[in-house]
């Protein structure tokens, strides 16, 4: 019933691409290094996830050999902020809240106290301000940046799902696609993220064969690593055991929640999972329905968990105050590359190579 819908979204992805294309809608160049991290699709890539890992690996690179000198505290992260409360720019501070920044902006910002985290629906606007913040900020991070089209970034990185490959997917409305999938060649790096720990040499050649990527452009692999568990709420010290007789109320608004599912399913004697959309946020009638669930469960060896992303919309008062004294964790991930050294060396070279904008020479 939705195809015939697919040809007008079609049309208007394709004109608006060709207006950016032959110069009729403007991407700016900046005087420093953007990266672009997003993907094809609506969600479910871990597209956060791999902007953490990029946070990582940039402060321990050597980029001083190069003369770029990109340290954390040159470093910003810029975010549309999905979700929150707010309009406009506003840069992360130790009293932000998921309301005022979105959910993966205010995990972020927890993780990496010192780094610029700042959120705008209008990327060039916030680059900008930044700039304002801080004139010796080289490096931005875009986080879900690849269809914004007004920045034109050093390096452009794709995520695609292992498990629905942009060339196995639809435009929308039928599929997830945010465009055509033809347009994964304005990337300079592709990512297939969620692929199998052990995934061997010739299914990755084999995937890359599908991928079918220019010669310019180069394809990894990327992993989710579950780390133990940790108190979302500070009163719980005492960090329990995930074995064979515990139960699990499982409770994400997520994208894409199966890993994580199977990952405890593996450890647990069951897990009961309550499932919302990505981003959510739980009204109190939710959030009973988690305590009734995890309270019907007999014994004692129980627990309840979330996710990082949704830990950081669990801080409201009436949401503490049902959920505070319930043994309450979530489980931090982290992302590995299969090809880590060729990854770290490309993202040298990339940036490296790349001739950084000076609007005082094209003024001249």
């Amino acid at each position: 019933m939705l195809y015939p819908f697919t040809p007008l979204y079609w049309l208007g992805v394709t004109v608006r691409n060709v207006f950016f294309d032959v110069g009729i809608l403007r991407s700016r160049k900046f005087p420093i290094w953007v990266i672009s991290v997003g993907n094809l699709s609506a969600g479910g890539t871990g597209k956060s996830p791999h902007i953490e890992y990029l946070i990582r690996i940039l402060g321990t690179l050597s980029l001083n050999k190069k003369n770029m000198d990109i340290t954390p505290s040159r470093t910003a992260v810029l975010s549309r902020g999905y979700g929150r409360n707010t309009t406009g720019f506003v840069l992360a501070s130790e009293t932000s809240t998921a309301h005022d920044i979105g959910d993966e902006p205010m995990q972020m910002k927890q993780k990496f106290k010192d780094l610029y985290i700042a959120v705008d629906e209008k990327r060039p606007r916030g680059i900008d301000k930044l700039l304002e913040v801080n004139k010796e900020i080289n490096l931005v991070l875009l986080d879900d940046a690849f269809q914004h089209r007004y920045v034109s970034p050093a390096m452009s990185i794709l995520l695609t799902n292992y498990h629905q490959p942009f060339y196995e997917d639809n435009l929308m409305p039928v599929g997830t696609l945010r465009e055509p999938a033809h347009n994964y060649k304005r990337s300079d790096i592709i990512i297939v993220t969620r692929s199998p720990h052990n995934i061997t040499d010739v299914e990755r050649k084999m995937m890359t064969k599908k991928i079918k990527p220019l010669a310019n452009q180069k394809v990894f692999y990327s992993s989710v690593v579950y780390e133990d568990i940790v108190p979302v709420y500070k009163n719980n010290t005492s960090i329990p055991v995930i074995g064979k007789n515990t139960s699990v109320v499982l409770f994400t608004g997520i994208a894409n929640a199966n890993d994580l599912k199977k990952n405890l399913q593996s450890k647990a004697k069951e897990v009961k999972h309550l499932e919302y959309p990505d981003h959510h946020w739980y009204s109190l009638v939710e959030i009973m329905k988690v305590v009734d669930t995890f309270k019907q469960i007999q014994g004692e060896d129980k627990i309840i968990i979330t996710t990082e992303k949704d830990a950081a919309r669990l801080h409201q008062a009436s949401v503490v105050e049902q959920l505070g004294n319930l043994p309450l964790f979530y489980m931090p991930i982290h992302i590995v590359i299969k090809e880590e050294k060729e990854f770290q060396e490309e993202l040298l070279r990339q940036l490296g190579s790349y001739q950084l904008y000076n609007p005082i020479q094209k003024i001249r």
